[in-house]
Parts: C-alpha cells; sequence; structure tokens
C-alpha cells in the first residue's frame, strides 16, 4: 500500500521485538525489521557485543552471523565458548559476496543478518546502505559491524547512520551507548564479556526485572555519590558524549539532539571545537545552568586539555548515582568487578570466621521431694498397668480340651 489515511494509520498496531538483557535496556523493543549500527575502536568489544546480541535475538528465529574479517578461526571459538553463545538458532555463514548473502537469507528464512564487519563490502560505497534497505524491505533485522577511524568517528559515510534505527557506539572502557535510537531513550550498558555478564533469568523473572531493574544483585549499593577526580582515574576521557553517559541525576543524560543537556540533568557537559582557529570550550552545566566554562587554545587545546582545566577548578564536585545500569556505565567494566570480586572475598570471609551456634543450655532441674517422688512411682504404675495388654482367653479351646479331660477320666474310673 503506498497511501494510507491517517486514520488507518493509527489503526495500525506494530509490535516490537523483545530482547534478552542486558541488550533489550539498551534496544528497547525494535521492529523485526531493523536496521542496527555497531562501531568502536579497535579491541573494543564490537564482535563480543554484536555476537551476544546475535544470540539473544536467535530466541525468535533464524540468525546468520557473517564472521568475514575472522572466519572460522581460533578468536571466533574462543568468543563464543566464553559467551555461552550456542543458541541452536544461531548459523555462521561464510563470507563470499552480496548476492550469495540475500540467497541464503531467504533460503532459510532467517530472522536476521549480522554482519561483522561491513569493510569487506567497503563502508563508504552505496552497497552497504542498498544491502541494509533490501533486508529491511524483506523483513530481516541487519546488524552491521564497523571500525572507528583515528578521529574517533565511524567509517564510512553519513548515510550509513541515517539509514540505521539504532546506532551503538563499544568504547574501550567496555561499555555501549546508543548514540541513536528510534525506540526508546538513549542510555548504555557494560558490554558483556562473560557468560554470566548476559543474566540470562527466566521470562517472569525477567520481566520483573525490566520494570524494577534495581532488584538484580549488584556489588555496588545505589545510590552513592562519585568525584570528578574519581571518574578521571577510572577513564580515559575521548568524547563528550562519553562525560555525559556517566552524568545525570537519574540515568545518562542523552538528549533526544545528542546536546548532552537534560531536563532532569543534575549535571551535563557542553564542549564547542572551532577547528580553523583552534580554540575549544567546555561548558560545565549544573541543573541547566552554566557553572563554569574551559577554553583552551592552539596545539595543546582540545577536549582533553579543557577537560583537565575542568577536574582542576571542580575536581571534588559529587555526582549521584540513583540506578545500577548507570553505576556499571559510571564505574566501568574493570572497577565494577574489582568491587565484585571484592564483595565475594568478604562473604567468604564472614562466613568462614562466624562461630558456630551454640547449643542452649537446658534449666538445671529442681530438687524433688519425697511426696512427689511418690506421686510419680504411682502414676508410672497406673500408666504402666493400663499400657500393658490384657491376655484373651480363647472359649473353645478350653471347652475342647475339658472334654477330653472328662472322657479321659470316665475310662480311668470306669
Amino acid at each position: 500500500m503506498e497511501s494510507m489515511t491517517a486514520q488507518q494509520l493509527a489503526k495500525l498496531n506494530i509490535k516490537g521485538i523483545k530482547i534478552a538483557q542486558p541488550y533489550g535496556r539498551l534496544l528497547g523493543e525494535p521492529e523485526k525489521n531493523a536496521v542496527i549500527f555497531i562501531w568502536g575502536e579497535k579491541g573494543a568489544g564490537k564482535s563480543t557485543m554484536s555476537l551476544g546480541l546475535a544470540d539473544a535475538l536467535a530466541e525468535h528465529g533464524r540468525i546468520e552471523y557473517i564472521p568475514a574479517e575472522e572466519h572460522f578461526g581460533k578468536t571466533l571459538v574462543d568468543r563464543v565458548k566464553r559467551l555461552g553463545a550456542t543458541h541452536q538458532n544461531l548459523n555462521f555463514t561464510k563470507w563470499k559476496s552480496i548476492q550469495a548473502l540475500k540467497e541464503i537469507l531467504l533460503k532459510n528464512r532467517s530472522f536476521a543478518c549480522i554482519l561483522d564487519s561491513i569493510s569487506v563490502i567497503d563502508a563508504n560505497a552505496k552497497e552497504t546502505v542498498e544491502l541494509a534497505q533490501w533486508c529491511r524491505e524483506n523483513g530481516i533485522m541487519f546488524v552491521m559491524v564497523s571500525h572507528a577511524t583515528k578521529d574517533g568517528q565511524y567509517k564510512g559515510n553519513t548515510s550509513i547512520a541515517h539509514e540505521c534505527d539504532i546506532e551503538i557506539k563499544v568504547t574501550k572502557e567496555g561499555g555501549a551507548e546508543t548514540e541513536k535510537n528510534r525506540y526508546r531513550e538513549l542510555t548504555a550498558i557494560a558490554v558483556p564479556f562473560m557468560a554470566q555478564d548476559r543474566e540470562v533469568k527466566p521470562a517472569n523473572l525477567a520481566a520483573k526485572e525490566e520494570t524494577n531493574p534495581d532488584t538484580r544483585e549488584n556489588p555496588v549499593d545505589t545510590p552513592f555519590k562519585i568525584t570528578l577526580k574519581k571518574l578521571d582515574t577510572l577513564h580515559k576521557i575521548r568524547s563528550w558524549k562519553r562525560i555525559n553517559s556517566m552524568f545525570g541525576s537519574k540515568m545518562p543524560c542523552y538528549a533526544p539532539k545528542h546536546s548532552g543537556e537534560s531536563e532532569n540533568a543534575h549535571l551535563s557537559i557542553r564542549y564547542t571545537a572551532d577547528y580553523p582557529k583552534k580554540r575549544y570550550i567546555m561548558d560545565l552545566l549544573l541543573d541547566g545552568h552554566l557553572e563554569y566554562q574551559a577554553c583552551t587554545e592552539g596545539k595543546g587545546g582540545g577536549l582533553k586539555a579543557c577537560w583537565k582545566k575542568l577536574v582542576n577548578k571542580y575536581g571534588d564536585l559529587e555526582i549521584r548515582i540513583y540506578k545500577q545500569d548507570h553505576a556499571k556505565v559510571v564505574l566501568g567494566a574493570k572497577e565494577y568487578k574489582r568491587q565484585e570480586r571484592a564483595l565475594g572475598k568478604k562473604e567468604k570471609s564472614t562466613a568462614t570466621n562466624s562461630p558456630a551456634p551454640k547449643a542452649k543450655k537446658k534449666p538445671a532441674a529442681k530438687p524433688k521431694s519425697a511426696s512427689d517422688e511418690l506421686k510419680e512411682k504411682s502414676t508410672k504404675k497406673s500408666t504402666s498397668s493400663v499400657n500393658k495388654p490384657q491376655q484373651q482367653v480363647d472359649i473353645e479351646a478350653a471347652k475342647e480340651s475339658q472334654a477330653k479331660l472328662d472322657a479321659f477320666l470316665t475310662k480311668v474310673l470306669g
């Protein structure tokens, strides 16, 4: 149908798909034919993120995962084992060509296709966008993975980002953050690097946690506070958007237009770069109001220099973290796991050092008088007599024996 009225459109009921945690918290409920774009620096964990997502999507149908760069090598096998990505619907396919991939997807009636990475097509060519459009038209979810350039941007032209419904950036700190999402507000999670990190749980428990994510086990008690100095030591700051993902009163404060400001933000950053004049400005916003402005110029200027000035001035400024998902992003994967190990050791030590429960002492018996002893003996005798079973007499047997005795006496005496 090429045209429909507003009333017809309002009657449509298009349902999204539910994805297992923690990927569902990042993606929301996308459509079946959504296009997802994952990118990041070398070694950040893009393939780990895409493989875990592929295994989660396998609940809905057959998945074609194309490891175009690794093929079926040791690194892929190790990653599958580490993530526990062994769903029966997850299938790995060798890369041949775009036409061969289309034939496989139609033949197998695949639910989704994950291409890791699009460099085999040439990210700058129009074929990448055309493949994404073809998958959308055929009702197939398409997940494409790409590398980042030295400038911290993804490889390829801007048409890729325009075509996708969800854009995910994987950072070297172990986080995955949405730069664009048509299905929910922008948020971030820690990339699951192990099978236990994926929180595979029963559907009813997962539904409860979706409404109340704070019910999950977490080594960090929320709410808690952290200073800018502590953040600076935990993370290598490469992007002002990354800074804003760690700020905010209740969740990472990304705005719909990626400005970094949010209505409910406790703290946010705004960065302006004038590259021709080599002037760089970083604004610190508290509750939406400008609090401080850090300016740098020349070769020594830029994001890192502005951030350093900000930390020197407002290093003791505290951020309050309310949600456990946010806590994992703020602390980073390494610090989070360190606290998790520390908590485990603490629980073990308390379990081993805890003294055994003492047996309760029986109260000392009171001395008995002579009258009490006589009473006890009488009650024992009465109960023993009552409890003894009475001997039953067989009347027929007695009559028979008496008859034999009478016959014997008659014979002898007669």
